[in-house]
């Protein structure tokens, strides 16, 4: 099972090297970033997460519930924590503390999650993966935003923001997979292979667009970055844990906790860079969630494998 782990997480991590140093060399620049991220976030992802779901059968989807519940609990209450230390103990501005708190809740399952749990688990534990993004993007994604534009001089209306980030295809395409399954519509074979094509490069892409942003920021090791880092890495799974042992089986559990082990996202950093938030911070703590994962995720790793016997 160590061989396996191994094995699973290596990729991962050589992927985002292999980008980070791309960064570096400026074989990619910010243009480039802005590209592959829409790839990524507009089309390859959503098209994995689409046939994900749509692919799984109507009862696998609705066993799902329960661990979309954890998962939403594990990421609220993430979110609700660090937004509140942000701003009455480091004293940060509203905007900059909703991306970190976003930074803290968010794992990069979307990247990381598919290769992982795909390795470790049974087939139909990938629809976990797709569940695990759809949370984030249908709750995170527009609490986030509506923080963001709340502060702004140019507010709009709080539907309008919601409105406007549920139509984005992250957000779409998981909740029509979704009820295409619920519905048993099974997809037409012509669309099934060209949507499985496009999405067949999800998960390397947005790995190599991790690698590339991580290396465009500069790294400040303070206090604030190691609590949020801590928070990510080891306190969310621990809370996840407390909250899936007693409401999920044993193996929904394990991907619980490993998908909630999985080190931060980059949304944080993509919205500071969007809405002009100093990212440095941010960033910080993206590379250090990052970098403490190759021990951490390892261990959360070796401990469900564990508790599988």
């Amino acid at each position: 099972m160590t061989e396996t782990i191994l094995a699973s997480l290596a990729p991962v991590f050589l992927v985002m090297a292999l980008g980070f140093a791309a960064g570096r060399t400026k074989e990619f620049d910010k243009h480039n970033i802005g590209s592959l991220n829409a790839l990524v976030m507009d089309f390859a992802l959503p098209a994995a997460l689409f046939t994900a779901m749509a692919q799984a059968p109507r009862q696998a989807m609705i066993d799902q519930a329960r661990l979309a519940f954890v998962l939403l609990l594990a990421m609220l209450l993430m979110f609700a924590v660090t937004y509140l230390v942000q701003i009455r103990l480091f004293s940060t501005d509203r905007r900059e503390s909703a991306l970190i708190a976003l930074t803290a809740s968010g794992s990069n399952v979307g990247s990381a999650g598919l290769p992982i749990v795909a390795a470790l688990f049974n087939k139909s534990a990938s629809i976990s993966v797709a569940v695990a993004v759809a949370v984030a993007a249908i709750v995170l994604t527009p609490i986030s935003l509506l923080l963001l534009e709340s502060e702004e001089t140019n507010q709009r209306s709080a539907i309008a923001i919601i409105g406007g980030a549920l139509i984005k295809p992250i957000v779409i395409a998981p909740a029509l997979g979704l009820l295409s399954s619920l519905a048993g519509v099974s997809l037409p074979p012509l669309l099934d292979s060209t949507l499985t094509l496009v999405g067949q490069g999800a998960s390397g892409t947005a790995l190599f667009l991790t690698g590339l942003v991580l290396s465009a920021q500069p790294i400040r090791i303070t206090t604030n970055v190691g609590i949020v880092t801590a928070a990510k890495n080891l306190l969310q799974p621990a809370l996840t844990a407390l909250l899936a042992i007693p409401l999920l089986d044993s193996a929904e559990a394990r991907v619980a906790i490993v998908l909630t082990a999985i080190p931060s996202g980059a949304f944080g950093v993509l919205f500071a860079i969007r809405y002009n938030v100093d990212s440095a911070q941010i960033g910080s703590m993206l590379i250090a969630s990052t970098i403490a994962g190759t021990v951490t995720l390892t261990a959360a790793l070796l401990m469900a494998a564990a508790w599988s016997g």
